[in-house]
């Protein structure tokens, strides 16, 4: 008798530990499917490409993507949005928000301030938001899904490196190409994550430190006096401060959408011929 009650004990122990954890897994199911609606409608509301699927099926390299970002809506949605970041042929293609407290605001927030565990990617908030800085650090969760900065991990394998040089950042005031220079496994406290530097040695130490640390051997060609952008998230596993960086150097500033600029050009001309 007494065995038979220990028996049915831990069956109801186990059965209840089943139904907890299976409860717990379609929240973060919902979540997740929640995240991905909403920047799915982001990128179909705020971001126009006319011709991005012909430039996707274009066998010329891209130089620039024919992106348009509504950021007047985007800013009434979150005054913190600062950007727009996109990798070519990945999930990446996510507004860029920034905090002005912490980088614990956007870590279980999405872009428009809904609570969520796939968060937002986003800019620490001790850089300087026009990415003056000499490296501007962006922070994104890796997804179990696949999504955010889950993609940065490949970048460590030369394969996918040399078919993926390049990632861009499209602000308000122009958009920002950046030539891919290193990509490794580092710690959350290294001096990796440095932005400023008080002397010109330590910045090309640490410019240093990043090629060597590199896993892949890298095309562009940078210097220390460079401007850096710094992608980063966790590694999977038991070790908590283990991170992957993709590091890129700003090879480019576009001022304005080329056929928007193209565009306003032609209204100013009629405008001085009448």
């Amino acid at each position: 008798m007494k065995k038979e009650w220990i028996r049915n004990s831990l069956t109801l122990l186990f059965l209840a530990v089943f139904l907890y954890a299976a409860v717990n897994l379609f929240f973060i199911w919902q979540e997740y499917r929640q995240s991905d609606a909403l920047y799915d409608a982001a990128q179909t509301e705020f971001l126009t490409a006319p011709e991005m699927k012909l430039e996707f099926e274009s066998d010329e390299p891209i130089t620039w993507p024919a992106f348009a970002i509504d950021f007047a809506d985007l800013q009434q949605v979150n005054r913190e949005v600062t950007g727009w970041i996109w990798i070519y042929d990945t999930v990446v293609n996510y507004p860029l928000v920034q905090s002005n407290k912490n980088n614990d605001a956007y870590l279980h927030k999405t872009y428009d301030g809904t609570s969520n565990s796939s968060g937002s990617i986003f800019m620490d908030y001790r850089n300087a938001g026009d990415f003056s800085d000499t490296n501007t650090i962006i922070y994104g969760h890796n997804m179990k899904t696949g999504k955010m900065f889950a993609v940065l991990k490949k970048f460590g394998n030369q394969e996918f490196y040399d078919s993926h040089r390049e990632f861009y950042i499209m602000t308000p005031e122009g958009n920002r190409r950046y030539e891919i220079i290193a990509a490794f496994q580092t710690d959350a406290l290294s001096d990796i994550y440095d932005r400023n530097f008080s002397s010109q040695e330590g910045r090309q130490a640490w410019f240093e430190k990043v090629l060597r640390s590199s896993a892949i051997l890298a095309a562009a060609d940078a210097a220390a006096e460079d401007s850096f952008v710094t992608l980063s998230t966790c590694v999977s596993g038991n070790d908590d401060r283990a991170r992957f960086v993709v590091i890129g150097r700003l090879a480019e500033i576009e001022p304005v959408y080329q056929e928007e600029a193209a565009g306003e050009a032609n209204q100013q001309a009629e405008i001085n011929a009448q």
